[in-house]
């Protein structure tokens, strides 16, 4: 039996407003409407997203605002936590982890009810919601069959297009959403007649106005005398030879042979009046034609979209494929259309999801179906948000990297508070989750939440932006996040009796636990493997940002002998690297979570050059953990094993991770979505953008003190270029090879300097100047 998804095909100038030119198409092609919502094609510009599932009789498209957010700020300290710390971390140095255990099941957690365990929508925490749904009604003028559906998503254009025949007339529905003039444009050609309308499950108010159907909102706060987010939201509908009829709370329009129709929403998150925002945009997008609508949203896009180009392999000759025969083709002949797509789908899906101003990507990126979103579509700092930055900088779009980093100077307050009324410590910390209301405190259960490492994650992103950038003026405002989260741990950290080092405590290995005993299975530790990575990464960037800026000398010194009683890294008997401070057995040793590779990816402390003994115990690690797991486990294993120089098990994961979710039965499993959304399940946006960041990795690194070309290319790669890879050092480069050697470099640096570059098996040195690009060109 097929498994249940659609077709796609690549159909070159399938969208009108197309103005410039590609080297390559990427369109994704349906030839049914969608009959689940992983089935929709995401449109989005950061702030506003739609999903459309083509629908001839009846359409549906859900709306999406990424500031939409119930719950809001609360007092999430507990003044037991304070209290018990003492005796939480004398059990532990004791080795009594059940016990402290369940001391901090009692009383170190957050205080209220958390996130819910999941559930935030009815908590003060909160959770990322639907706008609601968009409804159009179709009548048409004959009863005859469908023939010739086609629904597609361009990814060049970021456009999506329904078009079919019904009664020997062709329709058409065009639909994008613009960057520049935030607002969602569909035209649609007809014969038509079509009534259009809004809906939201809980929390509404449907209603016509003078000139077009508003809904509008307050969340709740799950808080006494605390008011919950408002939002607006307006569809209108422009004709020029119809009527639109304004009902109650319906807009109909009854026969025409084009309209255009208009929508936008605002939260009073995001701004002070909402109902005034989106009637100033939606004012101003109807003052511009189609065409000037369409070329202004496809400027602001491919400025972004066209900064990277990736093609390996030939293309077939025959481009009416289907996506299932795609996916046949690449599961069992290795076509590297469906991989490279992917690649670009990532890009895709980054730029619509976020943009500079506003939130960064969650969970689900900007796109949800539910009032009570899985896990909250929160920000887990444990590894989720962190994936879905990891393309930013190595794919050329590196400004959007600055809403994680906004988000991350908006959680230092809180971060201060927690670290005061948890730790009795100065500096910030986060812990595992968090949401547009400044959460930091641990989470309400210690197995997950009590991992304290999170703000410090987020703080090296902040070094990665830098490093990407050479930008000393951003470096200058980003040191104090960076500097704050390492004094934090400076204060925090205790030292253990047996050799005296210095350990985070209490603390956790994400999400994973050990056998203490045969029959005792506990979570709660010091010095995992994982936090002291983080933390030294965190201290040396410290230091590197104070030396570069020329400031705090004696702070650095301080980092610097601290970080001399860190746990050094361990093997153990099997020849694994160690995931706690002591050789515990693992409940689970296929877990998802490989958190003690940190320093292999993202981090930087495990390298071929600095660690050669530990690359061993590296892969043994990651052959124990297995190629299965999650999505989002799957991208991070690609990355892994492409640090590891092994491209072909890299590859092995891609696979992995683009096999179809959708069991013959209708169940969902890990892999991919029909419409490419990556499968935790349910769809998780970080599996996605990790799978765009470990394709990338196959083919460029750049944090081992070089260049690396190339440096883990599978066999079934063997020909193919890329244009516009970022490395770090300020560097944009573009390749091409053939036959698994490189041919063609060309290197360009922002700001000058001297770039070691290895390919081939051996290393050239290329110095730049400011602004200056070279071509290096390779024999046999």
């Amino acid at each position: 039996m097929k498994p249940l998804i659609f077709g796609i095909v690549l159909l070159a100038g399938l969208v009108g407003c197309r103005t410039s030119e590609q080297p390559e198409p990427w369109n994704l092609i349906s030839t049914a409407p969608a009959q689940i919502w992983e089935e929709c094609f995401p449109l989005g510009n950061g702030h506003l997203g739609m999903m459309s599932d083509g629908g001839i009789e009846k359409e549906t498209i859900v709306l999406n605002d990424i500031t939409l957010w119930s719950g809001g700020p609360g007092n999430d300290s507990n003044p037991l936590a304070l209290q018990s710390l003492p005796e939480i971390q004398r059990l532990l140095l004791e080795g009594r982890n059940d016990e402290a255990q369940n001391l901090m099941y009692e009383t170190f957690v957050c205080g209220g009810k958390g996130s819910g365990h999941g559930q935030g929508a009815k908590v003060p925490f909160g959770c990322y919601q639907t706008l609601g749904n968009m409804i159009i009604e179709y009548q048409y003028p004959n009863a005859d069959s469908v023939t010739d559906y086609k629904r597609a998503l361009c990814l060049n254009d970021a456009t999506v297009l329904v078009r079919f025949e019904k009664g020997g007339i062709r329709y058409r529905r065009e639909a994008f959403i613009s960057r520049t003039d935030d607002v969602a444009v569909m035209r649609l050609t007809g014969p038509l007649s079509f009534s259009l309308g809004l809906f939201r499950e809980e929390k509404a108010s449907v209603f016509t106005d003078v000139d077009g159907l508003v809904m509008r909102g307050q969340l709740d706060s799950n808080m006494e005398d605390v008011e919950g987010m408002r939002y607006y939201a307006k569809a209108q509908i422009v004709t020029k030879d119809g009527e639109v009829i304004f009902g109650d709370s319906t807009l109909t329009l009854d026969g025409t042979s084009e309209a255009y129709i208009y929508f936008c929403a605002a939260t009073d998150f995001m701004c002070d009046n909402p109902e005034e925002y989106v009637n100033v945009h939606l004012k101003a997008a109807k003052e511009k034609d189609f065409n000037a609508l369409c070329n202004n949203h496809l400027k602001a896009y491919h400025e972004l979209f066209d900064r990277v180009e990736l093609q390996i392999g030939e293309q077939k000759e025959n481009q009416d494929f289907t996506l299932y025969e795609h996916w046949q083709d690449f599961l069992e002949n290795d076509n590297p259309w469906l991989p490279t797509c992917y690649f670009h789908y990532g890009r895709y899906l980054l730029i619509s999801s976020t943009r500079e101003d506003l939130l960064p990507p969650n969970l689900q990126g900007l796109w949800a179906n539910t009032i009570q979103t899985p896990w909250n579509g929160d920000y887990h700092l444990n590894i989720n948000v962190e994936m879905n930055h990891w393309p930013c900088e190595v794919c050329n779009l590196s400004e959007l990297h600055l809403p994680l980093i906004r988000f991350t100077e908006r959680l230092v307050l809180s971060g201060r508070k927690t670290a005061c009324d948890f730790y009795g410590a100065r500096g910030w910390t986060a812990h595992v989750v968090s949401n547009p209301w400044g959460f930091t405190a641990p989470g309400e259960h210690p197995s997950w939440g009590a991992t304290n490492t999170g703000g410090a994650w987020l703080a090296l992103h902040a070094w990665q932006h830098y490093q990407f950038t050479q930008d000393t003026v951003f470096l200058k405002e980003a040191y104090p996040i960076m500097k704050e989260a390492a004094l934090f741990f400076l204060v925090a950290m205790i030292e253990e009796p047996e050799h005296h080092w210095l350990v985070t405590a209490p603390t956790t290995s994400p999400e994973n636990a050990f056998w203490l005993n045969d029959s005792t299975s506990v979570s709660v530790c010091m010095g995992s493997t994982m936090d002291v990575q983080i933390v030294s990464e965190l201290y040396d960037v410290v230091c590197q940002s104070a030396a570069i800026l020329g400031a705090d000398a004696a702070f650095s010194d301080s980092l610097q002998n601290a970080k001399s009683y860190f746990p050094p890294m361990q093997v153990t008997g099997q020849g694994y690297l160690q995931e706690w401070l002591r050789d515990y057995k693992e409940v689970e040793p296929q877990h998802r979570h490989v958190s003690h590779l940190f320093g292999l990816y993202p981090g930087t402390t495990l390298t071929p050059s600095k660690t050669p003994e530990l690359m061993e115990a590296c892969r043994l690690t990651l052959l124990r953990r297995g190629d299965e797991g999650t999505g989002w486990s799957r991208a991070w294993k690609i990355c892994f094993w492409a640090r590891l120089g092994d491209g072909d098990h890299a590859y092995r994961l891609l696979k992995n991770l683009l096999q179809p979710a959708i069991r013959p039965d209708g169940g969902h499993k890990a892999g991919t979505y029909p419409n490419l959304f990556c499968a935790h399940p349910p769809f998780q946006i970080d599996g996605n953008l990790g799978g765009t960041a470990g394709v990338a990795e196959m083919l460029v690194q750049s944090h081992d003190g070089c260049i690396n070309l190339l440096p883990a290319l599978p066999a079934h790669w063997r020909d193919g270029a890329f244009k516009g890879f970022c490395t770090r050092g300020g560097a944009v480069v573009d390749c091409i090879w053939r036959d698994g050697k490189v041919k063609q470099v060309v290197i360009f640096s922002r700001h000058g300097g001297t770039y070691r570059i290895r390919c081939n098996e051996a290393e050239r040195c290329v110095v730049l100047r400011a602004g200056e690009t070279k071509r290096l060109r390779f024999r046999d």
